[in-house]
């Protein structure tokens, strides 16, 4: 091992060595320059270089001592030029002129270190990264970024990349041509490198010939350890191809064909790692039987099939049964199944359709661009009378819907009407104190049955007719009067036409939105709003989350002001008969808008309402996991068919049984949560190598982080400690962030290979690289998010909207000795984040009261300066602010009188304790000396645990000085100091620490930020 170790020195030096052991790549033309004889003559080198390359073009690279080792991998930290000409002096001395200056930042001797010069690679097809292992955990798997625009630096650049990852056990004579040219190559260079783990920089020329630019030990691998066992985890995936090789379609008798986000978008609605709770109850209620049902009810192909599989953790449609569904029943057996292979064809192309099959792949109703569209079934092998079958029954079928809408709609209120008596008899048991568990289990069975009969065929009908209503609008603006043209052509209406009519449209999201804003304005009560909207979750399916009605929070005013168009202005009754006209539809213009309009609206009050339902079952569930003493989080563990008591099962059976599936069930997970499934599975290749067809943002580390947004492009000059950052691109230049203690990392673009992910990867930085124009902007219009690396989740931070916050100031004199209150900007920044608006209070305001005119949610009570002498144990000089102590003393009083929150730092937090009968003491001599600015460990009384938290204080208030109206919350256990305290009665929580001032340790500064959460939580109504 340590011989082929060897090998590994400058970048220079190990393809040098590499040059006559490899014969599955090449390596191109190279000239070593070292520094010190470029130093000593600059013109003999530059000749040198322009008598080897002889006018070609050349890269000039570094190959500095610094980068390419097992220690760090500089990846990106030192330039390189491109496309130099060879022939130019000029141009030959200023690329390596850049090179070496880019040395010189970190490296004080330079006279040992190395330029290489080569040959620049031509005609590439193919140029990219191979990590052999993944960097983020060790897997047995290579990654391959790869860019295919011909360029040799976009993916180590961060500017393009699209991603594959290949089991480092597969077949490789499985792969196509070029990636078995490319995976020889690779495992021919760990062969001579013994296994090690390596970063390998290739291109590949227009004849399969692989180039090796670089090859370097794979730092983010060795830091890591190798922690897998890779013969189980070869077995692992074994298992989940056997799982996928069992399902064979009934369509044609093949493997299926299968999709996270077709359809039914599993993995948008349980998550693409759902648990098995989740998982089981959307099967139940949707995917069993009830998504099939509902549209065959109105024209469609019937099927009895699951439509939904999970592959290890993974939920994934069955595109043959969304195909075969969506063909009209009167359609022929034997084009539907011919139309079948069709769309399975059409997606095996066009693989970025999996997640609008309806618009890009299947004809699956009769709209305005129907007839044109239909028309390529004929350019591959299927009749006119084929073509006019099929169009034909689409159109039977839609104009069924549309001109049998309001007796549809009818039938299934009636259905949800049953569903809610269901409903309404199994809720009172959520507030039976003598409800049995055989009881609790029959409500959700019954509740279970209701749903599969009322509620979701139901809302699949009216799913599908609201697409149908959508398909409408969006043909619409894509097809005009006959004889024009496309492209340049006139379309029936403009984008801004339809998007007007959507805005004309009263959904049950405009009901939310008008009685959230009642709310706020405290127009409704919260019991009010509860009735409404309180059995609403994040989580549909996930019993983990709360209810709406279980959450403490106080919304502010909404921030859409929607002004709806009126509903008879939307669309142009004249030119839309023009359309159906042209179309042959039987319908009137009347008739069409008023069934786009309510399918569209009844769309969202269907799924509102049977989601009551839901979420019923999912409360029950948790009812009956107290009686057995099981958590919520371990319920989700279970299976929605676990949760039933035989007659001849004790609760105390019946928990046995269910705790041995949940730690059963948690096994399975936790092992199969490490593959990488993808989103789309063709065959069995498919789970082998991982394709990633579409750019998604490459998720760093397994971490969770929430922080303040910082735009470094808007905000050069920003303090971006402990701060997410945000760039454009992953651009080594870029490279200082990593020296000033950032938080996390996003890109709007660059791949997994890039120099930016990499360095993340070193330092174990949370990021998120190439998210793509549409995660980017929304990223960019936030100010405090969340990253969970883990979950592969971007989203807004917990933030509240618009709470009013009074603040207290310190007290001193300007430079002419004229009093001023006194604020940091800290303070502000830190409650604003948490979505207050903090209105500071002047330490010189005479009536108190005045400032309580206006509904306030919360007192904050900042620290800054020393208390009178006579509250601490003996005298000091320093200087006092005898009006703010008469204001915050006033403001104070009035909160606790008044049930107003109060939140209390430093000094506040001392004063409000000896306000209340408490004491305090003057910079003592503790045990363990508290360096002011640096984090120090306190004890969390009630969680029991240590936290790190920041100290800028020299007072303190011992255990046994605690006034007796207050409980600690944390403790300095070595030096016995409350560090925290408060009271549930008095609304009030005292911190010593500063929220608002820097922290050093990791994750400091987010629980800090969830105490205050917490608090705020509870008691902010």
């Amino acid at each position: 091992m340590e011989q082929h170790r060897q090998l590994i020195s400058t970048k220079a030096d190990t393809l040098f060595a590499l040059k006559n052991l490899i014969h599955e790549s090449t390596i191109e033309e190279m000239y070593i320059l070292y520094v010190r004889d470029y130093q000593m003559d600059k013109l003999e080198v530059c000749h040198e270089i322009m008598d080897q390359f002889k006018g070609r073009r050349i890269v000039v690279r570094s190959s500095s001592s610094a980068e390419d080792s097992f220690q760090r991998s500089n990846a990106g930290h030192y330039k390189s030029i491109l496309d130099v000409d060879s022939s130019s002096e000029e141009e030959i001395i200023e690329a390596v002129d850049a090179v070496i200056t880019s040395y010189r930042k970190d490296i004080q001797n330079l006279s040992d270190e190395q330029v290489l010069i080569q040959c620049q690679a031509l005609h590439v097809v193919c140029s990219g990264v191979v990590f052999t292992r993944d960097i983020q955990s060790n897997k047995p798997y290579y990654l391959i970024n790869y860019d295919e625009t011909g360029s040799t630096d976009s993916v180590t650049g961060g500017t393009a990349g699209r991603m594959m990852k290949v089991v480092r056990n597969v077949d490789e004579g499985t792969l196509k041509t070029p990636w078995r040219e490319l995976l020889r190559a690779v495992r021919e260079l760990e062969h001579i490198m013994d296994g090690l783990a390596l970063d390998i920089e290739f291109a590949i020329n227009k004849d399969h010939q692989v180039i090796l630019f670089q090859m370097r030990p794979l730092v983010a691998s060795y830091k890591q350890g190798n922690v897998y066992d890779d013969n189980a985890f070869f077995k692992l995936l074994e298992n989940a191809a056997d799982m996928y090789e069992h399902h064979k379609n009934v369509i044609t008798g093949e493997p299926m064909m299968m999709s996270d986000m077709a359809f039914w978008n599993p993995s948008e609605i349980i998550g693409n790692n759902s648990r098995p709770l989740d998982y089981s109850l959307y099967r139940a209620i949707i995917t069993h039987r009830a998504w099939n049902q509902g549209i065959a009810g109105i024209g469609f192909r019937k099927l009895s099939e699951d439509l939904m599989h999970r592959i290890g953790n993974k939920p994934y449609i069955c595109l043959e049964y969304a195909f075969y569904s969506l063909i009209p029943q009167k359609v022929p057996e034997k084009l539907a199944r011919r139309l079948v292979r069709y769309y399975q064809n059409a997606l095996r192309h066009n693989l970025t359709a999996h997640d609008k099959i309806e618009f890009e792949i299947v004809f699956s109703s009769y709209d305005f661009g129907t007839e044109q569209r239909t028309k390529r079934l004929v350019e591959y092998g299927f009749t006119e009378e084929d073509r006019r079958n099929l169009v034909e029954n689409l159109k039977e079928v839609t104009e069924d819907a549309v001109l049998n809408y309001e007796k549809i709609l009818e039938e299934d209120m009636e259905s949800l009407r049953k569903l809610e008596k269901i409903r309404g008899r199994e809720e009172d048991l959520l507030h039976h104190d003598k409800a049995t568990l055989h009881q609790i289990m029959q409500a959700v069975q019954s509740l279970r049955a209701g749903l599969q009969h009322y509620g979701t065929p139901q809302f699949a009908r009216q799913a599908r007719m609201a697409f149908m209503a959508r398909a409408f609008l969006r043909s619409l603006t894509e097809n005009g009067p006959e004889g024009q043209e496309k492209n340049g052509g006139q379309t029936w209406f403009c984008q801004e036409d339809t998007d007007a009519f959507m805005q004309s449209i009263s959904t049950v999201s405009t009901e939310f939105e008008k009685d959230f804003r009642a709310f706020s304005l405290d127009e409704i009560s919260r019991a009010e709003f509860n009735r409404k909207y309180g059995h609403l979750r994040v989580g549909t399916y996930d019993i983990r989350t709360e209810r709406y009605d279980q959450m403490n929070f106080r919304p502010g005013p909404s921030r859409s002001q929607r002004k709806p168009v009126p509903r008879e202005d939307a669309l142009n009754l004249d030119r839309l008969t023009q359309a159906i006209e042209e179309s042959g539809l039987h319908v009137t213009a009347k008739q069409l808008l008023h069934f786009i309009r309510h399918a569209i609206e009844e769309r969202e009050y269907f799924k509102f309402e049977f989601t009551k339902s839901l979420s019923l079952i999912l409360e029950l569930l948790v009812r009956a996991g107290a009686m057995m003493e099981i958590a919520r989080n371990d319920l989700s563990w279970l299976e929605i068919e676990d949760f039933v008591l035989p007659q001849y099962l004790t609760a105390d059976g019946l928990k046995d049984q269910l705790e041995e599936k949940i730690a059963r069930r948690h096994r399975r997970y936790q092992e199969f949560r490490e593959l990488y499934l993808p989103e789309v599975i063709l065959n069995r290749r498919s789970l082998d190598v991982v394709e990633v067809y579409e750019a998604r943002p490459n998720f760093i580390t397994t971490k969770r982080v929430e922080g303040e947004v910082v735009l470094l492009d808007e905000e050069p000059d920003a303090d971006i400690h402990d701060k997410i950052v945000v760039v454009p691109k992953a651009d080594p230049g870029y490279e200082w962030v990593f020296t000033k203690g950032i938080k996390a990392f996003i890109t709007r673009f660059g791949g997994a290979a890039s120099h930016m992910a990499i360095r993340c990867a070193e330092f174990e930085i949370p990021a998120a690289i190439g998210c793509g124009e549409k995660i980017y902007h929304y990223v960019s219009s936030l100010s405090y998010l969340s990253l969970d690396c883990r979950a592969g989740k971007i989203e807004e931070g917990i933030q509240y909207r618009n709470l009013s916050a009074l603040i207290t100031q310190r007290e001193g004199v300007n430079q002419y000795g004229d009093p001023v209150d006194i604020l940091e900007s800290g303070y502000v920044r830190f409650y604003e984040l948490l979505g207050f608006i903090p209105k500071t209070v002047s330490n010189f305001t005479k009536n108190v009261e005045m400032i309580f005119n206006k509904k306030r949610d919360l007192l904050i009570v900042v620290g800054g300066g020393s208390l009178p002498p006579s509250m601490y144990d003996r005298p000091h000089e320093d200087e006092l602010q005898p009006n703010r102590d008469r204001m915050e003393e006033q403001v104070i009083h009035y909160c606790v009188a008044h049930g107003i929150p109060i939140i209390a730092t430093c000094r506040g937090m001392q004063y409000i304790n000896v306000m209340f009968g408490g004491k305090l003491w003057y910079h003592p001599k503790l045990p363990v000396t508290r360096t002011r600015g640096m984090d120090h460990q306190v004890w969390l009384v009630k969680e029991q645990r240590n936290i790190w938290v920041n100290n800028y204080h020299s007072d303190c208030i011992y255990e046994e000085g605690l006034a007796p109206c207050f409980e600690p919350l944390a403790i300095d256990r070595e030096n016995h100091v409350v560090e925290a305290y408060g009271s549930d009665e008095m609304k009030i929580l005292a911190l010593q620490w500063h929220p608002e001032r820097r922290f050093e340790t990791a994750n400091a500064y987010e629980e800090t930020r969830k105490i205050v959460l917490d608090f705020i939580q509870k008691h902010v109504k």
